[in-house]
């Protein structure tokens, strides 16, 4: 499937801000069942962004704005070539309990319980009642523990915040993608089964799919025989040709699409949009990667002008 998927943040501020230092993971990656063909990305007010590999192979865009300003907008647009095959996870050899023995030190950290992925006894009980047994089939564990979710929590938005551990929807039952994605691998880790965070995007197929309107969060599970394999908590399926993979990691904390720290007093108010369309080829104007600007004004000097006379300073030069 080829896709072309436009992300847009806007951030603003409740007064001038003199300084923004901020890190995106908005590129999805290369992997081989996932192609990027193009990135483009687009900042305003200018700025000459650096990008980098983090310690886990995501792309990293990070850049800084200097001289006032009140408002911040990126916009991502990638054209991406997914062929992931329909995969039966429970047709695969792999059993219970996972013998991980030759790659267990890179395992290590997907073992562990975490930040946002707390070890407690509701998340233990709730383990308990997957009752695995020796031999069982490792994708017919990972399918029980998505019908187990299912049956218990309900999506709502709203209830939760990116920083919510998953000890608040054991507690009242509700959340979202991120939320369930952190409940699975809660599970997975309690049994014994490796478990990673994905961020991406989830291309709609007729209104089918819950939780595509913003970033996308989905749970993948070591299988020793096929690799890592995503499994959608969210929609009670495995990842397919509508996933799109940007940066994974042990939670939610290594993978934001943006984080940043700014300079000033001001309050912040964020608004995020991604359109995503299925393409029947390449358009030219997006057949290379590149980096713009885009046209939103800062105020540079020591002390920032009132923005009214800002304004009207424009106008009358605008008139003349």
């Amino acid at each position: 499937m080829l896709l072309k998927i436009t992300h847009t943040t806007d951030l603003s501020y409740s007064d001038l801000i003199s300084e923004s230092v901020m890190e995106l993971r908005m590129c999805p990656r290369q992997e081989p069942d996932q192609h990027r063909l193009s990135f483009n990305l687009a900042i305003g007010p200018a700025t000459q962004p650096n990008n980098y590999f983090d310690w886990l192979g995501n792309t990293v865009h990070a850049f800084t704005i200097t001289g006032f300003h009140d408002q911040i907008r990126i916009v991502a647009t990638s054209v991406v070539e997914t062929n992931r095959p329909k995969l039966e996870p429970q047709d695969l050899a792999d059993a219970w309990p996972v013998n991980l023995s030759p790659e267990l030190y890179s395992m290590y950290d997907y073992f562990q319980f975490g930040g946002p992925v707390c070890d407690c006894p509701l998340l233990q009980r709730l383990a308990g009642e997957l009752q695995p047994t020796q031999g069982e089939p490792l994708g017919s564990i990972a399918q029980r523990m998505i019908q187990l979710i299912d049956a218990k929590f309900m999506y709502e938005q709203g209830v939760t915040s990116s920083a919510s551990p998953t000890t608040e929807i054991l507690s009242h039952g509700r959340g979202v993608c991120q939320d369930f994605t952190h409940l699975m691998m809660g599970l997975a880790r309690a049994i014994g089964v490796p478990a990673r965070y994905v961020s991406g995007y989830l291309h709609p197929e007729a209104q089918k799919y819950r939780g595509y309107t913003q970033s996308h969060a989905w749970c993948e599970l070591y299988f020793p025989s096929a690799g890592w394999i995503g499994f959608d908590a969210t929609n009670k399926c495995t990842a397919g040709d509508h996933f799109v993979k940007v940066a994974y990691g042990r939670d939610f904390r290594d993978v934001p699409p943006n984080k940043g720290i700014y300079r000033g007093t001001a309050k912040e108010a964020i608004k995020v949009a991604i359109h995503s369309e299925a393409l029947t080829t390449m358009p030219p104007e997006l057949a290379s990667d590149r980096t713009q600007s885009i046209n939103i004004p800062t105020y540079p000097g020591k002390y920032a002008p009132h923005k009214e006379l800002v304004g009207l300073q424009q106008e009358q030069q605008q008139q003349q």
